[in-house]
């Protein structure tokens, strides 16, 4: 793979063109994109989001840019239940898996009512593009593939870019480049590796 540094910059360049920014050319697709990237590179990648976001929004002033971090939305959708502290006495008492399985029941993962995919509706402004970071840190209470699903029908005027810590190839995504999470053959790859 290539050094991560020259891959976020075409990053850079790729966003700021005038035709992936208005959603063009892509067909009757929906103009989904994945930045995969090693694991290991996840704190580079994370530090750079902000200074990717700056740099659009300074090559280009009309453009919005939303960062949704799923493992900030899971926390607070259970610090504004008052679940923090029930969940890590659950956790202690019945184990991680038995705590993961009723915290996604709790927040409707994958249901027509999934909390996520709402919160994204509630907040999003349609105009702006949407970068979904927190991939890893949200794992493995919520799969990407679930969320790239669900959020076709809200995200539709600009583009999403899921910043991916694994590998997209052939329409799969490899979480952390060992968990197959699903195919996701809908979204295209943004920076080769």
């Amino acid at each position: 793979m290539r050094p991560i540094t020259v891959r976020l910059n075409e990053l850079k360049d790729k966003l700021v063109d005038p035709k992936l920014l208005s959603n063009k050319g892509l067909g009757n697709e929906v103009g989904f994109y994945v930045f995969d990237y090693e694991p290991e590179q996840e704190l580079v990648v994370r530090e750079s989001i902000p200074d990717i976001k700056k740099y659009i929004e300074r090559e280009n002033p009309e453009a919005k840019i939303q960062v949704f971090d799923l493992y900030e939305i899971v926390l607070e959708f259970f610090e504004q239940k008052g679940y923090m502290e029930k969940n890590f006495k659950m956790e202690d008492k019945k184990g991680s898996e038995f705590l993961f399985d009723k915290m996604k029941k709790a927040m409707r993962i994958a249901t027509e009512r999934d909390w996520i995919v709402q919160y994204i509706t509630e907040h999003l402004d349609e105009e702006a593009m949407v970068f979904i970071a927190g991939v890893g840190k949200a794992f493995p209470l919520i799969r990407s593939h679930t969320v790239l699903n669900n959020l076709q029908t809200v995200v539709e005027k600009k583009p999403l870019i899921l910043f991916y810590p694994g590998k997209y190839e052939d329409g799969s995504l490899k979480l952390f480049s060992r968990f197959l999470d699903d195919h996701y053959y809908r979204a295209f790859k943004l920076v080769e590796n």
